[in-house]
């Protein structure tokens, strides 16, 4: 009895035991499962994490395909491109056999056969790949690479690999194989910017891909694989020997026969090199941003294909971009003066003939002719004296040369003397700042805005007193086409960059009205200032700029510390601004605008008037009266000063204002004897 007992109790041991050990490994099973089951909702979760839809048929042939834009110059020769090259879609009939044929035997040989994606060609890259120790084969299809170049980001992750997969296999339910073929054709990357094969086949050949023989077909397929690298315009070789290697799996794959092999490895394709006159981006890139986007924005952005005739001369553009390098290679390491832009436009149309943003696009760019905003210096004065003029004073108004204090500011002259009574014309010339402030605050700094804005500065100006030094930022292309105002006589032409658009079939968008020219500013005042810009190049700060027997004028413009220099100047026919300074704006070294700016200014313009006939810069029939009443204002001008002098000297005053004179002038010649640059 006790010994059953025992064994009972052993037994119920062991069921309990049993029983355990069960539950354990249940537990430790439903843990596993739900870790599996959390593990791939997150794996899964993952994975699809920003996956794209897939568009319709439709818009699958326009998605990602930005317009090309083929740029002009003035006389119609092609400047550059931008954007994609597409050509026209073409239907897999059109295609001689060995074209599609080419492709899939180097690319995607069993595309009839799989579902999307190639298990097979995954596993055979895979083995290859490992065994290499490296990429030396892909698995991707057809179908995978056309959803990742329409859709997905190029890089290299599990995640884009399993995304490019699943809407491959998606794709393969959407569309038929001829019709995965045919988008393939038409879309995909075949180098040089060109995209499809009916764009490539007209860039490498000069025809249409329907024209292709069997040994151009193989060399287009040779592409896709590495474009840059297979570019046959500048790795001919390399292109061809994976071309040989396309035609033989071709005939491995019975898509040619032996014969056709043969005579294709003989007959070496024919390809074109650049034919067009295309300009170095680094020389006329600044200006192709300039107009790109205003170019969209006048027909509307879409997606067709734009060739847009511009107004740059690429003579007169080239010679900008070297004036202004060779002075900066010149002087930029004891200047310490790293950047510049120069703008060109002629005066009767307003048209923009060159515009350098800055020294190498390639490096930045930024275009420091129409973007930069900077302070203009004394550059601006020509406004504050022209709204001086229109409020009644006249070129032989004169003012003392001193320190005043103008509701709290004390502005101060660059070379901190300064030289009494003088007319404003003087001022001008010797660009003091003293009399422009002065005669800034008696204008009111608004009529100093107003005058500016009516001009064609838009940048917001800041009604400041300081607005009279030239405080408030603006950009070079804005402050020359301001200074025409003043050459054309008081007529404002807008400035302008883009004479027409049309499509590539030839058919016109847009087309530039002749805008008549608006007159913002009285002749008799117009040609007022121009004297008096005259005599800054005469006589004053920008004596640097002389042009031999030609008249010019212009004036200089240096922000504090030198951080801007400017000359902004003008003939009969053009008007040109250069600027100079650092874009971190940093100080150069003592750069004044009557220097390196002057001297780029100079140099380049007598390459612009190369072979142009002289025109004086007033009109002939004002010329006597002009010069006449030139003489007169002097005279009272000059007499005004004398009486001021005397009345000083009579009250026991040995010098009419605190300090020398800055410009100390010979009293035969009236030119300066001491050399010393006002600053500008």
């Amino acid at each position: 009895m006790r010994m059953e007992t025992y064994r009972a109790d052993i037994a119920a041991a062991n069921d309990n035991q049993s029983k355990r050990r069960w539950r354990i490994i249940v537990s430790v099973l439903a843990i596993l499962m739900l870790i599996t089951t959390v593990g791939y909702i997150k794996i899964k979760a993952h994975l699809f994490e920003g996956l794209p839809e897939l568009p319709d048929k439709q818009t699958m042939w326009e998605l990602n395909l930005q317009p090309n834009i083929t740029l002009l110059d003035k006389q119609g020769n092609i400047l550059g491109h931008r954007g994609p090259f597409v050509g026209r879609p073409l239907k897999l009939s059109e295609m001689p056999s060995h074209l599609p044929n080419a492709f899939l035997a180097i690319e995607d040989e069993r595309f009839y056969e799989h579902t999307g994606f190639d298990r097979k060609a995954i596993l055979r890259a895979l083995f290859a790949n490992t065994k290499s120790g490296k990429t030396v084969q892909g698995g991707s299809t057809l179908t995978q690479q056309l959803v990742k170049n329409m859709l997905l980001t190029p890089a290299k992750t599990y995640k884009r690999k399993f995304q490019e997969m699943w809407l491959a296999s998606e794709m393969e339910q959407m569309l038929t194989k001829d019709e995965i073929l045919e988008l393939y054709l038409n879309r995909i990357s075949l180098g040089n910017r060109t995209f499809g094969v009916e764009a490539a086949a007209q860039r490498y050949y000069g025809k249409s891909a329907a024209d292709l023989s069997l040994s151009e077909s193989a060399l287009l397929a040779a592409l896709p694989k590495a474009p840059s690298r297979y570019d046959p315009t500048k790795n001919y070789d390399g292109a061809w020997d994976r071309a040989k290697l396309v035609l033989s799996n071709m005939h491995a794959n019975n898509m040619i026969s032996i014969t056709e092999l043969s005579e294709a490895e003989t007959h070496l394709p024919v390809i074109l090199q650049g034919t067009d006159s295309a300009m170095d981006q680094d020389i006329v890139g600044y200006f192709f941003d300039y107009v790109d986007d205003r170019a969209k924005a006048l027909v509307g952005h879409d997606t067709k294909d734009l060739i847009v005739t511009t107004t740059l001369d690429r003579d007169l553009q080239q010679q900008a971009h070297d004036s202004l390098i060779k002075n900066l290679e010149k002087n930029e390491e004891y200047r310490k003066v790293s950047e510049g832009a120069i703008v060109l436009i002629e005066n009767e149309s307003g048209a923009i003939l060159a515009m350098v943003g800055g020294r190498d696009y390639a490096a930045s760019k930024f275009n420091r002719a129409a973007s930069a905003l900077r302070q203009p210096g004394s550059s601006f004065k020509a406004f504050v004296y022209a709204a001086a003029l229109e409020q009644g004073l006249t070129p032989g108004t004169v003012r003392v040369d001193t320190l005043r204090d103008l509701n709290g500011w004390v502005p101060e002259n660059y070379t901190k003397r300064y030289r009494g009574p003088m007319t404003i014309r003087e001022a001008l010339q010797h660009s003091i700042n003293t009399i422009a402030a002065q005669v800034g605050a008696e204008v009111g700094p608004q009529q100093i805005v107003a005058i500016a804005t009516r001009f064609g500065i838009k940048s917001p100006l800041k009604g400041h007193l300081s607005i009279a030094l030239g405080t408030s930022e603006v950009t070079l292309v804005e402050m020359t086409g301001a200074y025409t105002v003043f050459a054309n006589g008081g007529l404002k032409r807008q400035p302008y960059y883009i004479t027409e658009v049309r499509n590539t079939a030839g058919e016109l968008l847009y087309q530039r009205k002749d805008i008549p020219s608006e007159r913002v500013f009285a002749k008799v005042y117009a040609d007022q200032m121009v004297e008096m810009l005259r005599g800054a190049i005469v006589n004053g700060t920008a004596r640097g700029a002389k042009m031999g027997n030609r008249e010019v004028a212009g004036k200089t413009g240096t922000s504090q510390d030198h951080r801007d220099a400017w000359f902004i100047g003008f003939s009969a026919d053009y008007t040109a601004g250069v600027w100079m300074g650092n874009d971190d704006n940093s100080p150069m070294n003592k750069v004044t605008g009557g220097l390196m700016p002057t001297d780029v200014w100079k140099d380049y313009m007598y390459k612009v008037h190369k072979g142009i006939k002289y025109k004086p810069l007033l009109l002939a029939d004002n010329t006597q009266s002009d010069s006449h009443q030139r003489r007169r204002m002097d005279f009272y001008g000059s007499l005004v000063q004398d009486l001021v002098r005397e009345r000083n000297l009579a009250a026991g005053i040995d010098a009419p204002v605190i300090g020398q004179p800055a410009v100390q002038l010979n009293n035969a010649t009236q030119q300066s004897v001491n050399g010393e640059n006002a600053g500008g």
